[in-house]
Formats: structure tokens, sequence, C-alpha cells
């Protein structure tokens, strides 16, 4: 693991401000849905609290990312972080006075969830103004690494937070985390404003699409990520505790769970390894091994007990969740490079922004569609059929000849 570019100032203000907002991220959704559960929230309550942070996430992306070709990057990443802490703050405040309710609770989560959508394209294209193009790829693995543990970290301190102290007080520590960000990303470079060079935030906008739709290899690579997402969203986290009910149950589909987190600490990092003998057409392939988890799960559901015993499926299963996310890292860490080596810096952000969307996009729509197609055609076919899908996309995309053209370095750089 290249640890010693953490002895560059810039870079170890980014790294470790990044760690920390990763942190809160982990922190915050989980504070707010218990939260809503302590102000006695149903499900139906839950859910469209749980979507007030996520649909502001989702649909100002792309807004998040002209920003951050339009400004500062270093300034956006800064006000972000501020924003989550004061978003976070206002929520402990009323929870902790108890005057909070399940309105003003899911405007909180609104807040929080479009400073997120700011954060993410600033400080991923802040990331080749930070180290020289030649450790590109090792400064992309740290990241990669760091966003893992730094979600991993908040999630588990925000769990055990929640329990012993209540959702107010982990409001609170998620909000003193965002800060701590904020103040670390002051030791940022300072960027040039208006990178762009557009007359208005829609126009950037606008060009940052048209220079994406024109870039084609990005189109398949944003393909990719939003069929992976769509198949595990739907496949996993929708039928996946179902099958797990109906096998080797639920304390263990959680043990798999912290598995296929594992899987995309060391997919990280095997791609690092990998270094330049990963080309983008091969790491495209390694999407490809989610089909193992979902073709595993279609064996699962329904299965007699006798021919495999729960702790057999468990231990099948737990192994094709870890190398899917293994798979998912080594796709994710060659892309997140070329995109540093191939896109313009005016138009970093709204690259990022567009492929964060295509992840983000895909989790819903999975989510929505993949139970009704199990009613129609049955669980076992459904799940197969996510796996084929999956397969499919990523052999096509690996295929293409405009993937294998940035490969080979005939991509030209588009000014």
């Amino acid at each position: 693991m290249p640890w010693s570019l953490l002895r560059t100032p810039a870079f170890r203000a980014l790294w470790v401000g990044r760690l920390f907002s990763w942190v809160g991220s982990g922190f915050a959704p989980l504070a707010i849905v218990f939260a809503a559960i302590d102000l006695g929230a149903d499900a139906v309550d839950l859910g469209l609290v749980v979507v007030a942070r996520s649909v502001p996430n989702i649909a100002l992306v792309l807004v998040g990312g002209a920003l951050a070709d339009r400004f500062s990057k270093r300034t956006v990443a800064i006000a972000s972080s501020w924003l989550s802490a004061a978003s976070l703050v206002v929520a402990a405040a009323l929870m902790l006075t108890q005057t909070e309710t399940l309105p003003t609770l899911a405007a909180v989560g609104a807040v929080n969830g479009a400073a997120a959508a700011f954060f993410g394209p600033a400080t991923s294209a802040l990331l080749r103004e930070t180290v020289p193009d030649e450790r590109l790829r090792d400064a992309t693995v740290l990241s990669r690494v760091g966003m893992n543990v730094g979600l991993v970290i908040g999630t588990a301190v925000g769990g055990a937070v929640v329990a012993t102290a209540g959702s107010g007080a982990a409001l609170a520590v998620g909000a003193v985390v965002f800060v701590a960000a904020a103040v670390v990303f002051v030791g940022l470079p300072r960027d040039g404003a208006r990178a762009s060079g557009g007359t208005s935030v829609l126009e950037d906008l606008g060009s940052g699409l048209g220079f994406v739709w024109r870039t084609r290899w990005l189109v398949a690579a944003a393909a990719l990520a939003f069929t992976f997402q769509f198949a595990f969203a739907g496949g996993v986290q929708v039928v996946g505790p179902l099958v797990a009910d109906q096998s080797f149950g639920r304390l263990l589909w959680g043990f798999a769970g912290a598995l296929q987190t594992l899987g995309l600490i060391v997919g990280a990092y095997w791609a690092g390894a990998l270094r330049g003998r990963l080309r983008l057409w091969a790491a495209c392939l390694g999407a490809a091994a989610l089909a193992l988890p979902l073709v595993l799960l279609s064996f699962a559901y329904g299965t007699d007990p006798v021919v495999f015993d729960p702790l057999h499926w468990f231990f099948w299963i737990s192994l094709g969740l870890f190398a899917a996310s293994v798979g998912l890292e080594v796709f994710t860490v060659p892309l997140d490079v070329v995109v540093q080596r191939q896109v313009p810096g005016a138009y970093l952000g709204r690259v990022f922004s567009c492929l964060t969307l295509a992840s983000l996009a895909g989790v819903p729509v999975g989510e929505v569609l993949v139970g009704p197609l199990t009613e129609l055609v049955g669980t076992p076919a459904t799940l197969a059929a996510l796996a084929g899908l999956v397969v499919a996309v990523a052999v096509a995309v690996a295929l293409s000849s405009r993937v294998r053209r940035v490969d080979a370095g005939q991509e030209a750089r588009v000014s």
C-alpha cells in the first residue's frame, strides 16, 4: 500500500478530510433513521425519511459536478462539509430538546443528502491536483481504501453510539466529524475558480453532459456501473434477506455483509497492486463477479437443506459476496485512474458526477423493479436473469472498441 503518499501535505489533507467525511457519511443515515424510529415512525414514515435524504443526493449530484468545475473545488469541499455538519447540529439540538418532528427530521435529511451531492464530485476531481501524474494510481487506491474504511468505521461506531447514548448524541457526534473534515480541507491547494468557463451553472451542466455523451467509453462505463448497482440492489439487498431467512438466518446474513465490505478494501488494494497490468477492458470484466452471489442465491432459495446445510450456504454466499466486492473495486479503481488521466481538468467534476449518478440511480430502480419481477417469474429465475444481465453488460463493455482504444492510448483528450 503506497502510504508514503500521505507525506505529501496536499494529498494528506484530501485523504484525511475525505476519511472524516466518509465516517460522517456512515454516521448520518444511521443516526437519522434511528432518530425517526425514536420519534415513533412506522415503516411508511421511515421510508419517507430515508427517501427525503436520498432523493436530493441523486437529484443534485450533477449540479454538484457543475459547481465543482465552475468554482473552487476546495471551497465546494469545505462548504459541503460545513453544510453537512450544520444539518446534523440542527437535528441533534431538536432531538436533545425533544422538539424534533418527523417533517423537520426529513428536512434535515434532505439538506444532508444535498451536501453529499456537492462533496463527492469536488473531492474526486481534486485528486489530480494533489499528486503528480505518475502517482495517480497509488492515490486512487488509497482514496478508495480510505472511503471504504471510513464507511465501515462510521457505520460501526454510529451504531454503537446510537445504542449506548441515543440517536441525538449520534447526530451530534456525526456533526463533529464533518466539522473535522471541513477543518482538514482548509489544507487543500487553492484551485482556480470558473474553470469551466460557462456563463451559467445550467450551461456548464449541459456542456458536461454533452462531453460525457460524446466520450462513448464514459457512457459504456456509466452503463456498467448502473447495471451493477441495479442487480446488486435488487438481487442482494432485496432478495438476499429473504433467502437468508429461508436458509442460514439473519445473524449470518449480517456476517456475510461484513465480509462483503471487507472485499471492497481487499479489491482496492489488489487493483492497486496490479498497477499498469490491469487494462480498463479487463477491469470491466471484474464487475461480472456479481453473478457469483446472484447464482448462489438463486440455488439457495427453496433448496432442500439435506443437499446443502445452512452453514454451507452461508459459506458459499459469503464467498460470492466477497468476490463481487473485489470485482467492483477491480472495475472502479482502473476506471477512476483513466478518468483522472484522460478527462480534461475543466470537466472532471461533471464526469465524476455523471458516473456517481449512474451508480446511485441503479439502486432505487433495482429495489423497485426486482420485487415485482420475482412475483412474475419467480425468485430463482429473477436472480439468474440478473446474473446474466451483469455478465452480458460487462462483456459488451469490455469488447467495446472505444474502451480498448482508451487502453491503447488512442482516445484523445478533449480540451
